[in-house]
């Protein structure tokens, strides 16, 4: 059963989000309808975020659920490797306040488990961090800083799934997200 404390958890992990996204809004470049992050991954969900979005599954009229049904199968018969999220409809997460972690905070600087910098890959696309990351040496670049007239320095946040399931909150709250697995390796 789907605890109820895990809805206390994402306002909290929402409220902190909400500002390290306006911390970091002048390299941000997400917005309503933008879907790059949505149309190849393979989400890495928990089992309790994946009951979760399947909360919101149910709430959706049949029409969805049977486009998101058959998102599913095509993704399954196309086999391993990354794919376009089966909950994304006319460029739109169907289940948006179900979302996963993965979902919620994708866009900002973060560290890989070695500690090396993970940026957003729609950087090349001109979108987030576009501005300041140096394609060739992998970093931030002081030069495209000041060229670009930036105020606040970019800061990299510690974002992976495995360090927010293990928050101070979530011991608090009693919360076990299970196994962890991709999105459509639940199905």
């Amino acid at each position: 059963m789907l605890s109820k404390n895990y809805t206390k958890f994402l306002y909290f992990l929402d409220c902190d989000l909400e500002k390290i996204f306006k911390n970091q809004e002048e390299y941000i470049c997400c917005k309503d309808g933008c879907s790059y992050c949505c149309e190849d991954g393979e989400y890495p969900f928990s089992m309790l975020e994946y009951e979760y979005l399947m909360k919101g599954f149910d709430s959706l009229d049949i029409n969805t659920q049977k486009k998101i049904n058959e998102n599913i199968s095509n993704v399954k018969k196309n086999g391993k490797g990354s794919y376009k999220c089966p909950f994304l409809i006319d460029k739109r997460c169907s289940v948006y306040k179900y979302r996963g972690i993965i979902c919620r905070t994708f866009g900002v600087l973060s560290e890989k488990a070695n500690g090396n910098l993970a940026v957003p890959f729609c950087y090349s696309l001109g979108l987030n961090y576009s501005k300041v990351y140096d394609e060739k040496t992998q970093k931030i670049s002081l030069d495209m800083i000041r060229k670009n007239n930036i105020k606040i320095f970019p800061h990299r946040f510690n974002l992976r799934l495995s360090n927010i399931i293990n928050m101070d909150i979530t011991k608090e709250l009693e919360l076990d997200f299970g196994e962890i697995k991709r999105l459509i390796d639940w199905f």
